[in-house]
């Protein structure tokens, strides 16, 4: 499979978790709404919306970060890096995804660790004693996603090198 077919691949998944993070995004919107419209109209907050809150607000983050990545839409200052040969460009470009693709490795496995944990004791969120782990494992599938979408670049980055053109 040639990088371009691996490339699609790893999109599907950005994608995927794009379109779980947009429908978590609107249901955090709705229930935000009815709360609010419950406490100041009836005096009576719904149980709990802080907890689906903290919840929601992760899988939301975690949902678009490889999407963000993918689209070059993270914010970005680059004055000074324009202002450098393509090649040098190229390489900093290089080392940064190299480096980023360390760290969210080591967050990837640091929160399959974590979520082993939490599972193991059976953590559970204090009001509606929903379980963390499958958060903390949602936290795992969207860092795995941005680590593929590093690598991704990575390929991109020095297959361009290669080919002597611009990545």
């Amino acid at each position: 499979m040639g990088t371009e077919g691996l490339s699609k691949k790893l999109g599907i998944l950005s994608n995927l978790l794009s379109y779980v993070g947009a429908i978590v995004l609107f249901a955090l919107m709705g229930m935000t709404a009815v709360d609010v419209a419950c406490r100041y109209l009836f005096n009576a907050p719904i149980l709990g919306v802080f907890e689906l809150t903290e919840f929601m607000v992760l899988i939301v983050i975690f949902s678009f970060l490889a999407s963000s990545q993918s689209h070059k839409s993270h914010v970005a200052v680059d004055l000074v890096i324009e202002l450098l040969p393509k090649r040098l460009q190229r390489f900093i470009d290089l080392f940064n995804h190299t480096i980023c693709l360390i760290l969210m490795g080591l967050i990837t496995w640091q929160g399959v660790v974590r979520a082993l944990e939490l599972k193991e004791v059976n953590e559970a969120s204090p009001n509606l004693q929903i379980p963390d782990y499958p958060f903390v494992f949602f936290l795992v599938i969207g860092c795995l996603a941005m680590c593929f979408e590093y690598l991704k670049d990575i390929l991109r980055l020095t297959r361009g090198r290669r080919k002597g053109g611009n990545a």
